[in-house]
């Protein structure tokens, strides 16, 4: 039964395959890509908000940690995605790093803090989420 609809095209694709034809991996690195392209426009862009000379160097470096904390969200997702997952994690997977990147990108060019916040720790609670429910994760990790 199941040989008739894989060789119908019957089974369903995961949603990351529907996201314009890409692999998981491919939509994950355009989507992180057109996040630092926009974060950089929107935030870059513009001139930043008028703040005292060292608090705008603690929210920077603040900043900085953040964006490293994305970086290690975005590892983790890749190589997550090397492997098939289901619908909703496949998604958080390539969602959360590109979310969490650009939100770190805009609190680094001190721009718009609520929506960089939001961002952000959105972000990287989706795929903090998804890897603690996840069970292929760790190959061999038991719930």
């Amino acid at each position: 039964m199941q040989a008739e609809a894989i060789s119908t095209g019957l089974v369903r694709s995961s949603p990351a395959r529907r996201l314009a034809g890409l692999g998981p991996r491919s939509a994950l690195a355009s989507a992180t890509a057109l996040a630092v392209v926009a974060a950089a426009t929107w935030g870059f862009g513009t001139p930043q908000m008028g703040l005292d000379a060292d608090l705008a160097r603690v929210l920077r470096f603040m900043a900085a940690i953040k964006l490293a904390l994305a970086a290690i969200a975005l590892t983790a997702s890749w190589w997550r995605l090397g492997r098939p997952c289901d619908g909703w994690r496949t998604m958080a997977y390539i969602s959360g790093p590109p979310l969490a990147v650009g939100g770190s990108m805009l609190l680094l060019a001190l721009h718009s803090f609520g929506v960089a916040a939001v961002t952000l720790h959105g972000g990287l609670l989706a795929v903090l989420v998804a890897s603690l429910t996840d069970r292929n994760f760790f190959a061999n990790r038991q719930l």
